[in-house]
């Protein structure tokens, strides 16, 4: 996809590096031009400008962009008036970065198509994963209790079958990958035999997964 990111600064700019890396075509701005020379290297396209000027975006061809994300959050004045434009030059789809609560409803009720708080993300991660043991090595939320995590298999799963574990009736989880080595084994089957070293992709509810963490 062709995604417009206004802000580099921590949140924006490894948004911005890892939509590169997946293949996507990133245009970065920020204006500080020491941070947009810093990154122009590992994206499409790296600019100098600001942003709450709608004249400038105006030279970008906003609507040619499937996403626009904007990563500047910590003003307020500035993350309204940047949404606003990309509103006002017919962006497709906005994303705004939001610090709080209050701040997150401002910007979805001026025209942001989605909200993301990446610190409220990020700690209720972190706390999903410290409630865990070290098996634990991801954790995603995906809607109301239900969850993904990348999990090592434990010793007494080793040498085992999917069958013959019954996580589905232990658990309530469902292993949507296995990922032996280099070799990835996804939707598995019953006859799939889990080995040590195995990373599990599970899918499930909160209260199996955290009985399944234990």
């Amino acid at each position: 996809m062709n995604i417009l990111v206004i802000g580099l600064g921590y949140f924006g700019e490894s948004l911005a590096l890892e939509l590169a890396r997946l293949g996507h075509d990133v245009l970065g701005v920020d204006t500080d031009m020491e941070v947009v020379q810093r990154n122009a290297p590992h994206l499409a396209r790296a600019i100098e400008m600001d942003a709450t000027s709608i004249e400038a975006l105006h030279t970008l061809d906003i609507p040619s962009f499937d996403i626009c994300i904007v990563g500047r959050g910590s003003n307020l004045e500035e993350s309204v008036l940047i949404t606003l434009n990309l509103r006002e030059l017919n962006a497709r789809y906005v994303i705004s970065k939001a610090l709080t609560d209050q701040q997150a409803k401002i910007l979805e009720r001026i025209g942001a198509d989605q909200i993301v708080l990446p610190e409220r993300h990020m700690g209720k991660r972190l706390a999903h994963m410290i409630g865990r043991t070290a098996r634990t090595l991801d954790y995603m939320n995906i809607e109301g209790d239900y969850s993904i995590e990348e999990v090592t298999a434990p010793p007494e799963w080793w040498q085992r079958s999917l069958r013959d574990l019954q996580l589905p009736r232990r658990y309530g989880i469902q292993v949507l990958l296995i990922k032996s080595g280099d070799h990835y084994e996804a939707l598995p089957s019953g006859e799939s035999v889990i080995r040590e070293g195995d990373v599990l992709i599970v899918f499930g509810r909160e209260p199996g997964l955290s009985q399944f963490g234990e």
